[in-house]
């Protein structure tokens, strides 16, 4: 008879994998991954060891849809397929297992831009945070909060975990692609405190570290954000060129955030009054975003042929909003009632002016008051 591989040795493999996936080496999380499914099936029985194995091959799905553009990932299992495997009742789940679970679903809802979600299962994973020792593991925690926390606009609270997370990866040189992920969330918070000066070194040392890595999906990611520090700063031509530097690297990678690229150039080219060129990347933007599945900025683009091609249609920018309001995305309210209120009294239209000023204003309530992030 062939005898069974201990499941505890084939955990400390599953635990070099996951050091693999946190640290976005993609061949060596390949590779580990394959050992581990070749021993899997040679293992004694162990139903704990198989979750770990399945939340872990969640994890590793999750990496590959950030990291690599989908022209050139492999084909396996569907995010949709993993989610439905760890997703099967388990009323005894707890400790390590039922933190990788929530906090991996998290991230999952995080990608789907469905933020709220995202935090609940961050709240529900923090719960078993202090049996987690390993370190890196503590600044992942930190920083997917930081995270959600800043597209929320809950500034104080994402700075807070964001600067813890940076001091732990900052002194681990093996977590360069976290570190710049992490200098992005500072200055984007920086920005949102209307700090930009203070926002502009970390956007450029993140990008001077994406150059050193030659990683194209953060370079791209880079001059984006670059784009936004200068927007803020009241430099559009500058803003430009650097959004569309950002866009030249996604159109030809195929990035999963090609289509928030594509919006934001085309917003900064009608901003610019480039209407023709804006209407052209507009309608590669909109087509992208029904291709990529991507809700959001689907609306978004919807958002822009209302306000921009369609001369202030308010019926479907007010749809537009209440989707938006749905969803719980206060900051894109704001962001967009002060771009259709400056529209508006371009117009000498002072009325709906004011309104649209008012609905910015109630988006800054809500997003002060953050009522539904804090519950438990």
């Amino acid at each position: 008879m062939k005898q069974l591989i201990p499941s505890s040795k084939v955990g400390v493999k599953i635990h070099e994998w996951y050091k693999m996936i946190r640290e976005f080496s993609v061949p060596d999380a390949e590779a580990l991954k394959e050992e581990v499914e070749k021993e899997i099936n040679q293992m004694e029985e162990d139903q704990d060891l198989l979750l770990y194995y399945q939340l872990m091959c969640f994890r590793h799905q999750l990496m590959l849809e950030y990291l690599e553009p989908t022209n050139k990932r492999k084909q396996g299992q569907s995010i949709h397929e993993l989610l439905a495997q760890i997703e099967e009742p388990r009323r005894d789940l707890n400790g390590l297992l039922s933190y990788y679970s929530f906090f991996f679903r998290g991230m999952y809802e995080f990608e789907k831009k469905q933020y709220i979600k995202a935090i609940e299962f961050y709240r529900n994973a923090e719960k078993q945070l202090s049996i987690i020792t390993d370190v890196i593991e503590q600044a992942e925690f930190h920083f997917k909060m930081a995270e959600a926390y800043y597209i929320m606009k809950q500034t104080h609270v994402s700075m807070y975990h964001i600067l813890r997370a940076f001091k732990i990866y900052n002194n681990h040189e093996l977590y360069k692609v976290r570190k710049i992920q992490c200098l992005f969330v500072i200055a984007g918070n920086y920005d949102d405190l209307m700090c930009h000066d203070k926002a502009l070194p970390h956007l450029e040392n993140a990008l001077e570290l994406a150059i050193e890595i030659n990683n194209k999906r953060l370079i791209s990611s880079a001059y984006f954000n670059i784009a936004d520090c200068h927007e803020c700063m009241g430099d559009i031509d500058t803003a430009v060129e650097y959004a569309e530097k950002a866009v030249e690297i996604n159109l030809k990678e195929e990035y999963n955030n090609l289509p928030q690229s594509l919006y934001y150039f085309t917003q900064l080219l009608f901003k610019q009054k480039n209407y023709e060129r804006a209407i052209e990347i507009f309608r590669i933007g909109k087509q992208t975003a029904r291709k990529f599945n991507d809700t959001l900025f689907t609306s978004l683009f919807e958002y822009l042929e209302a306000l921009y091609i369609y001369s202030v249609n308010k019926e479907e920018i007010l749809e537009v909003f209440k989707y938006l309001e749905e969803n719980k995305i206060f900051a894109y309210i704001e962001e967009l009632s002060l771009e259709v209120s400056n529209q508006y009294l371009e117009r000498k239209d002072h009325r709906n002016s004011i309104e649209f000023l008012q609905k910015m204003m109630y988006a800054q309530t809500q997003i002060k008051k953050g009522e539904c992030l804090y519950e438990y």
